[in-house]
């Protein structure tokens, strides 16, 4: 199990805004924002409203990276690791309340709001494998924490 480091989770509160890479079957990227976000020193919880691109992704392939940066002082990370969807239906209404309740700002609030009404939404769990810093200065390519499970070193030769 990796513990998120700190200055991630720091950033992560700051910025209120990562980003999730995805793979499909074919090989093709996909990226998405997310804003409606919830962490803990070892998880990361989403809510999905829309249920086509990313989750199929994740149904197929449940590696994701998830980038969240500081624009301003250029520095940034990137986790790698895997999802799973909350499917314990206790487990998940407390996430999304959670989640409702911490989102801030006129536009993010009412977005959410709306998309609410609209569909009930699916949350996402990503528990990350390896954290890489992206920051200009550093090695970001050698990760600053990681897994040692047998198929983390393997995919990511760690």
């Amino acid at each position: 199990m990796v513990t998120i480091p700190e200055d991630v989770l720091y950033m992560m509160k700051k910025q209120k805004f990562v980003v999730v890479a995805s793979v499909d079957p074919n090989g093709l990227a996909n990226i998405s924002p997310r804003t409606a976000f919830y962490f803990t020193d070892d998880s990361i919880y989403w809510l999905d409203f829309f249920k086509h691109k990313s989750q199929g992704n994740f149904r197929v392939i449940p590696w994701v990276s998830v980038a969240v940066f500081d624009k301003e002082k250029l520095r940034g990370f990137q986790m790698k690791g895997k999802v799973n969807f909350v499917t314990d239906e206790k487990k998940g209404k407390k996430i999304i309340e959670t989640i409702s309740r911490s989102v801030t700002g006129k536009t993010s609030s009412k977005i959410f709001e709306q998309q609410s009404k609209n569909s009930h939404p699916t949350v996402i769990m990503f528990k990350p494998k390896a954290i890489y810093s992206l920051n200009p200065k550093e090695e970001s390519g050698k990760s600053l924490v990681s897994d040692k499970d047998g198929e983390t070193v393997s995919l990511l030769g760690i």
